[in-house]
């Protein structure tokens, strides 16, 4: 049977239409796939970022060709919006592969918290406690973990740089380099925050004293836009060789005994300690705890005030005085409710 001019005209138009899809649609393919199809990528997600963020991580990883790509499919199969921070491991791949493996294969991951006002051995308890990995004291006497502005700042005393993190949970790559990653983060954070506020003339010995008056602040103030006042009172004080008679430091020197207190009492004031600001004067010797981003700005730049008292209100705020004799009735005030 024969087939019609005509028909056959346009049977050969329809398998060469065909065929220059076919050839677009493999040209496409092969743009969407990467060089290393098929190969592992590890790529370490951190909190908080958001689903594009996420995509342009696995395309810079090499995991996919096209972030937008990646983005789309993730928002096809419901994972945009609850992103795992950790380390996925996935093979390189169009974008649906890739973001379905991200959906079927949680990430491997060590999260690490460091709390405003954590004591060195908190933080470090946030890290594998397997001996045979690098210690919390190796990674910070590392300098090359520190952002390079940074390391003419820094203390010698290792544990001192504590004060130097930044309070946030990090997702870290689980392994003998944890401790690393944590420092690294964390105190590039930091600089992030204060890098601009930090004089370039800044010496070390100024940063470690702003940084124990920044956690004393921390541990002193409730409210964020107090600190800032209690950095200028204690600032103040300094200045005119006044103790500074805070009682997170008596808090902090009874805590260095096994002993943890609440509130200072009259007895409790008069503990032997360096750290003991009523009954030593200037700055205690080393930083009590991690200072907040708020009580770093705070001691960097403390509000300049007379003040020279204050006295917290049952609400964690602060009731700030001149003299020692408004202070006295600050206290009875608040003790009858008037304030």
């Amino acid at each position: 049977m024969r087939t019609h001019p005509g028909v056959f005209r346009l049977l050969m138009l329809a398998a060469a239409v065909a065929y220059g899809v076919l050839g677009i649609y493999l040209e496409l393919w092969r743009e969407r796939v990467p060089e290393n199809a098929g190969q592992e990528v590890e790529v370490l997600i951190t909190p908080g970022l958001n689903a594009a963020q996420v995509a342009a991580e696995f395309e810079r990883r090499g995991a996919v060709t096209s972030s937008k790509d990646l983005a789309s499919w993730m928002k096809r199969i419901g994972i945009d919006r609850k992103i795992r921070p950790g380390t996925y491991r996935v093979r390189a791949g169009v974008p649906e592969d890739v973001a379905r493996a991200m959906s079927e294969s949680p990430p491997s991951v060590t999260m690490a918290r460091i709390l405003p006002g954590a004591l060195f051995g908190e933080v470090a308890s946030a890290l594998s406690s397997d001996a045979s990995e690098p210690s919390l004291d190796e990674a910070l006497g590392r300098d090359g973990n520190f952002p390079e502005p940074m390391r003419p700042l820094l203390p010698s005393d290792i544990r001192e740089r504590i004060a130097f993190l930044a309070p946030e949970t990090y997702a870290l790559d689980p392994g003998d380099s944890s401790a690393d990653e944590l420092v690294r983060a964390a105190s590039g954070m930091w600089w992030e925050q204060h890098g601009r506020t930090v004089s370039g003339g800044a010496a070390s010995a100024d940063m470690v004293s702003k940084a124990i008056l920044a956690s004393i602040v921390q541990k002193e103030a409730r409210i964020d836009s107090d600190r800032p006042i209690i950095a200028g009172v204690f600032s103040n004080r300094l200045k005119r060789g006044m103790p500074l008679q805070s009682c997170a430091t008596v808090v902090y020197a009874w805590r260095m005994r096994g002993v943890k207190i609440t509130s200072v009492s009259y007895n409790d004031a008069k503990i032997d300690s360096p750290f003991n600001t009523y009954i030593h004067r200037g700055l205690p010797p080393r930083n009590i705890g991690v200072p907040s981003a708020s009580s770093w700005d705070a001691a960097l730049s403390p509000e300049e005030t007379e003040m020279l008292y204050f006295v917290a209100k049952g609400d964690g705020s602060h009731v700030f005085t001149r003299t020692y004799e408004e202070h006295l009735e600050a206290r009875r005030r608040i003790r009858r409710g008037e304030l």
